[in-house]
């Protein structure tokens, strides 16, 4: 019987697009690229589109752009050359936005939806689609437009300063079909598909491709198919009661339209019409009752005979696997998945396709699967189309996993997870999936103790912990305390650490300029952490095991770091040489020019500092006296200083304790720019630095502006590689504005501030930094020309 349609015109055949730059608030949000401007597209019409209604009444129907719609304009400028921006609907401002070259010249434009990425313009138009509920998809829907130029203008405008506009023409067919039917027992199932089968016509294919030049379109040659099979996404089912679906179709004269719909429980199949002509642009539409409803045959089942709830099941000599199967429709496809890493290696040698410790097995279509069979007694012959239950028996296939090791697949990859997926479909295309679990219990976990160079932590090694365990956690706590800790567990739980607890700041404990420049740091808090002289106990948990109780003693009491060398010795090259380039610890730039910047006094027993303002330095106005630990080499009126020099930690401070006395005074030079103002209080400054530096921090200062200055406190990137190649781990800062000199050492603690609390140092080039100068800016010439600075030993603190 021949069905007839209505065949209607859209709103409007052609879509309208006007093209102009935008000045909305919501473009200007978007971010343009350089030497681009926003271009907005917008529809003269809301017609064409995504949500496409019929009026049956007079043949018309009309549509809306979605906000996920996007289209690819293909645009030529004569100096610029092409470029394909893709433009995407906003639904708020109603436009399409894109970017542009921003330049006046002779500008060509054309259209295609949906967006594609660059020429060629293959629109993907395959057998299967999808459809959202009773919704039109237009991802199928090839539009393109006429090329349209302008010349002398800007772009997205006429020469005459108008909006330019441009028309897009759909290159397929549309078929809107309404589908209705009142029988009780299907109304309410929700529909799963629709086919559609054009008896001798290609309507499908791997894409339908677009030839801007003139327009036109037509199927790629490959994938070609007389039937296009319409599903809906989960979740948007329509009940069979009332629905649609749409098909974009090449135009042709057709003869046999045909559909197959199938719904939870129920098909039906019947033909739509004998023959039809359908031209590019048109709509054809039915409502059509649907009756006779068939129904389907059972859903494919899968039944674990031993296991009803699939639950994990450890793997036993001797153990019973078997599992009942059915696809009252006839068996379409049977995969089995196995995802076990001890199997890979064996069914990789069987010519099974293997990704990672995963193997695919296609029972149906590869031929290498016939071993796999005769291993798993119940498979029926032939398996495609049968449709009577059987049972599968694995109970001598699944036990084999234990003798893995004897077949040199090592015992670790045996442990844990072997997964058995089974996913079998029939001739409807419904599908069930299924896995069975089956595990070796590994060994328990087990836990070790290393104590590290920073003994304040302590790190633990786990082994044998599950990859899918729940819980894994590490505790700690003295003999003598009551409450456990948790250490820290790693992301792949290989280790743990004990570690002090730190308190975050942002704050100077001091007033200059650039004490708002401060870097936020960290400070431990007292008596966190693994103490001196403490014994500790420990164990693991992982899920329900938890291990013996262990114990260790905290080794820290008995480390002590290495001294810093004494200041009071007279024949140290800070002293006495000019250069310090063999200087194995301390350096200066004592040099010729000003030799009284560092020297030994007898009486403070230390290092005296003092700036000179006269003689061969009044060229500069100031040279503050300094001392460091590092290098130092002057081959001009310019010299370098190597900050950094190695030392071996065995243990953590919390502190250095230093031994200094100082008068400053106001800041009466800057040479190099005014770090402290002319006139505002100098500051001398001593800093010790805890660095992992694969070479030295170079600073180069004197009459030429200075290259390399650093300061812990402020780099700007105290964790990164800008400073010597690696980290500052931590920093102790001083800041000194006394007046006058004491006629003694004053003696301060200065606390650690942590940047990379956890970096162990030790094993660095270079790992340790002290810095004296009698002007805390002294390397930009700016400071108090008659400072000086007595400085004397220094001392870790723990």
């Amino acid at each position: 019987m021949k069905h007839a349609f209505t065949k209607g015109l859209f709103v409007a055949a052609t879509a309208t697009l006007i093209a102009a730059c935008s000045t909305d608030d919501a473009a200007d949000q978007m971010p343009v690229a350089p030497g681009k401007i926003e271009v907005s597209l917008k529809a003269a019409l809301p017609q064409s589109r995504a949500q496409i209604e019929v009026d049956e009444s007079n043949g018309r129907f009309s549509g809306s752009w979605e906000a996920t719609d996007e289209l690819t304009v293909y645009a030529e400028g004569s100096t610029s050359g092409e470029e394909t921006p893709k433009f995407t609907y906003d639904a708020d401002a109603k436009v399409f936005k894109g970017q542009l070259t921003n330049a006046t010249q002779d500008w060509t434009y054309q259209a295609v939806y949906p967006a594609v990425d660059a020429t060629p313009l293959n629109i993907p138009f395959g057998a299967e689609r999808t459809q959202k509920g009773s919704n039109f998809n237009g991802a199928y829907d090839p539009l393109v437009s006429v090329p349209v130029t302008h010349v002398g203008a800007e772009p997205g405008k006429t020469p005459q300063g108008e909006a330019v506009t441009f028309g897009l023409n759909r290159l397929t067919a549309i078929l809107a079909l309404t589908f209705e039917t009142d029988d009780a027992t299907v109304k309410a199932e929700k529909v799963k598909s629709v086919a559609l089968t054009a008896a001798g016509k290609t309507i499908a294919a791997k894409s339908f491709d677009i030839t801007l030049g003139d327009q036109s379109g037509a199927l790629n040659t490959d994938g070609q198919s007389e039937t296009i099979t319409l599903s809906y996404e989960a979740g948007s089912e329509p009940a069979a009661a009332s629905f649609k679906a749409y098909f974009n179709v090449p135009a042709a004269t057709y003869g046999k339209l045909s559909v197959v719909i199938t719904t939870e429980g129920h098909t039906k199949a019947f033909d739509l019409t004998d023959g039809i002509e359908l031209l590019a642009g048109e709509l054809a539409y039915t409502t059509k009752a649907v009756s006779g409803w068939t129904a389907l045959a059972a859903a494919p089942t899968l039944e674990w005979v031993d296991n009803p709830t699939f639950e994990p099941q450890e793997i036993k000599a001797g153990m019973s696997v078997k599992v009942n199967l059915q696809a009252a429709a006839g068996i379409e496809g049977f995969v089995i998945k196995v995802d076990s890493k001890g199997l890979a290696t064996i069914l990789g040698q069987m010519q099974m396709p293997v990704v990672g410790t995963v193997t695919t097995m296609d029972m149906i279509n590869d031929p290498n699967t016939e071993a796999i069979k005769s291993m798993i007694p119940g498979f029926p012959d032939p398996l495609a189309g049968h449709t009577e239950a059987f049972q599968l028996d694995l109970s001598t296939l699944v036990p084999l996993i234990l003798e893995l090791p004897g077949m040199e697949i090592s015992a670790e990859d045996i442990y844990g997870n072997h997964k058995f997926t089974l996913i079998m479909s029939d001739a409807l295309g419904r599908s069930i999936e299924k896995t069975l679990v089956f595990y070796v219990p590994a060994p328990n976990p087990t836990i070790t103790y290393a104590a590290g160079a920073w003994n304040d932590m302590a790190t633990f090694t786990l082994q044998n912990v599950p990859a899918d365990a729940q819980t894994v956690k590490v505790q700690y706590k003295t003999t003598d305390e009551s409450q456990w800790h948790d250490a820290e567990v790693n992301s792949d739980r290989t280790a743990a650490i004990a570690r002090p607890e730190f308190t975050s700041h942002t704050s100077a404990d001091w007033t200059t300029l650039e004490a708002a420049n401060v870097k936020p740091y960290k400070r431990k808090v007292a008596g966190t952490g693994i103490l001196d002289g403490k014994t500790y106990q420990y164990k693991l948990i992982v899920d329900s095991f938890e291990s013996e109780v262990a114990e260790f003693d905290s080794a820290a009491a008995n480390l002590t770091n290495p001294a810093i060398p004494t200041l009071d010795q007279k024949e140290l090259s800070c002293y006495t040489t000019e250069n310090n380039t063999d200087a194995t610890w301390w350096g200066s730039g004592n040099n010729t020019f000003a030799k009284s910047l560092c020297k030994h006094d007898a009486t403070y027993k230390g290092a005296h500092l003092k700036a000179e303002s006269g003689g061969l330095v009044s060229f500069v106005g100031l040279a503050p006296g300094n001392l460091f630990s590092g290098k130092f080499y002057r081959p001009s009126t310019d010299g370098t200083v190597y900050f950094g020099q190695p030392y071996q930690w065995a243990k953590r401070p919390s502190g250095v304790k230093v031994q200094y006395d100082a008068k400053t005074g106001n800041v009466n030079n800057g040479k190099h720019g005014w770090k402290i103002a002319e006139g505002s209080p100098d500051y001398a400054r001593i800093f010790v630095a805890i660095v992992n530096w694969e070479k030295t921090r170079d600073v180069t200062s004197g009459m030429s502006t200075p290259k390399g200055c650093w300061d812990p406190e402020t780099s700007s990137d105290p964790s990164g590689d800008n400073c010597g190649g690696g980290q500052i781990v931590a920093y102790a800062s001083l800041w000194i504005s006394q007046t006058a000199l004491k006629g003694s050492f004053n003696e301060v603690t200065l606390p650690f501030n942590w940047y990379a609390e956890d970096v162990n140092p030790a094993n660095a080039n270079y790992s340790l930094v002290i810095s004296c100068s009698t002007s805390a800016y002294g390397d930009y010439l700016n400071g108090y020309k008659s400072a000086e600075m007595y400085v004397g030993d220094f001392e870790w603190v723990y």
